[in-house]
């Protein structure tokens, strides 16, 4: 039992022996952080309500919020040391500062007069000859709808360093996953509350659709998104949370000595606890969500993420942990079930592809746009006015979205610049995927929670734009700073310092 509680404290960031002095002075500090903390996790949960936050409304104060509550962070507030940097992620964080800083500076240059004329100078340069004046040529087509991207981009920017900040305490890691389920149960439980009241026709007293509702009609179920692939992407993520909850293991032994418990095969009635019950049932609510929506992509790419969640939590214990067979199993007849029951919509969506041709044809005309300005772009947000101008005549119905966020973004960035963008998401993300291969078995489901919940929506946007969903971009950014954070924590504890009889 003393080995077990000095372990704890050198977990803690306490040498064995040493009594922590916790007078006053103490809880009042551990309060304020508990506050900021708090707050944070409660406004990242909070963010998907307001229709995924996908209107100026819902996201300009949620980026303005982030801001405010970086600057305490900043300072200290709600971690301890969390702004220390490891000498094992001194290169990375450089070179990820570095791209960040490079792809805020160009979207920045593209607004300006001092960029070289791109493939939309013909265009002011009409606009003149028609109103007589006009904006000298810039490469952004669209200068306000660039500086509302560039500030969510900012804002994901931040989330990410208060997030690598605070989630450095392994407890406040777990309850950043606590946190994205109850999110997803909150925004899948709307979803069923509409669908039943309203055909799923409506988020709030908003008609997603272009004609008078009758109670005959029905839509594809999306929660609190309007659009049901980004809030299959959304539940998808809660998925992966909750099965990252459920192989956390007994919060009460996370912290034996390097050796101990680790191995040690549970029965199922000992294993299936009330909290883990209530897991389960947050897990069926979810996935009913994920199957009503009718998302293939979201399914898929859900999917990808669960198995890669599950090979990499049990990357050299198949045979040690027996009992994961049976939660396996447990697992499949839970799919089965929840499919025979919600999975028709997802089989017919299966059975039409009307929707994948219209989609080729979108990214073969995006394309065409990259190809007028390759090494400029149209801008941070120019997208649907350079789709505009080249819609082609077999698709009558105008769209702002490329249906796939890479290349919507060499659209609006060009080639180059898109790299950088690239780099600042995929960097993180490998980074998550190395603390995934590295860290003691007990401690890996953070590392690998934050790889395969981020694996979902980064997956998914490439045949749709479910990254480009605030809602949705800064609940990653949060997961990404976590799995940074957790693959460059402590060092775990040596074995020949904690093994048994030492």
């Amino acid at each position: 039992m003393i080995r077990r509680r000095e372990a704890a404290h050198w977990e803690e960031g306490v040498e064995p022996g040493v009594i922590p002095d916790r007078r006053w002075p103490w809880y009042l500090r551990r309060a304020i952080d508990v506050t900021m903390v708090g707050l944070f996790f409660a406004v990242l949960m909070l963010a998907a309500l307001p229709m995924g936050a996908n209107r100026d409304w819902a996201w300009a104060p949620l980026c303005i919020m982030f801001g405010l509550m970086a600057i305490p962070v900043a300072c200290g507030i709600g971690h301890r040391n969390g702004m220390a940097i490891a000498a094992a992620e001194e290169r990375p964080l450089l070179a990820l500062i570095g791209c960040f800083l490079l792809l805020v500076a160009f979207a920045l240059w593209q607004m300006s007069t001092f960029a070289p004329l791109a493939g939309d100078a013909w265009l002011f340069k009409r606009a003149a000859e028609i109103l007589g004046s006009a904006h000298a040529p810039v490469p952004a087509i669209a200068v306000d709808f660039a500086r509302n991207s560039l500030l969510r981009c900012i804002a994901c920017g931040l989330i990410f360093l208060i997030a690598r900040a605070i989630c450095r305490d392994r407890a406040n890691a777990r309850w950043l996953l606590i946190t994205m389920v109850m999110s997803g149960v909150l925004v899948a439980a709307y979803g069923m509350a509409m669908q039943v009241s309203t055909n799923a026709c409506y988020v709030g007293t908003y008609l997603k659709m272009q004609f008078e509702f009758t109670e005959s009609q029905h839509c594809l179920m999306s929660g609190t998104f309007v659009n049901s692939n980004s809030f299959a992407c959304y539940t998808g993520m809660a998925i992966v949370a909750v099965i990252a909850l459920l192989f956390s293991g007994d919060r009460k032994k996370v912290d034996v000595p390097y050796g101990y418990g680790e191995d040690e095969d549970v029965r199922f009635i000992d294993w299936l606890t009330g909290q883990r019950i209530s897991q389960i049932a947050a897990l069926l609510l979810l996935l009913g969500g994920l199957l009503f929506s009718a998302s293939r992509a979201g399914f898929a790419a859900t999917a990808i993420g669960v198995f890669a969640f599950g090979v990499l939590m049990m990357r050299g214990r198949w045979r040690s942990r027996p009992d994961l067979g049976r939660v396996f199993f447990i697992g499949l007849a839970i799919f089965v079930v929840v499919g025979l029951i919600a999975g028709g919509a997802l089989i017919n969506k299966f059975a039409a592809s009307d929707d994948t041709w219209a989609r080729l044809r979108i990214w073969q005309t995006s394309l065409k746009a990259v190809a007028l300005s390759p090494w400029l772009g149209w801008g941070l947000g120019g997208f649907a006015d350079a789709y505009m101008i080249l819609q082609p005549a077999s698709i009558l119905q105008p769209n702002d979205l490329a249906h796939s966020t890479p290349i919507e973004i060499m659209v609006e960035l060009g080639v180059v610049a898109a790299l950088l963008a690239f780099a600042v998401v995929l960097l993180p993300w490998a980074i998550c995927l190395r603390g995934a291969l590295r860290r003691r078995f007990t401690h890996r489901y953070l590392p690998i929670a934050a790889f395969a919940l981020a694996a979902v929506p980064i997956l998914h946007s490439t045949v749709d734009f479910s990254l480009q969903m605030p809602a949705i971009g800064f609940v990653v950014s949060a997961f990404l700073g976590m799995g940074w954070a957790q693959a460059f924590g402590r060092r775990d504890r040596n074995p020949e310092r904690f093994a048994a009889g030492a």
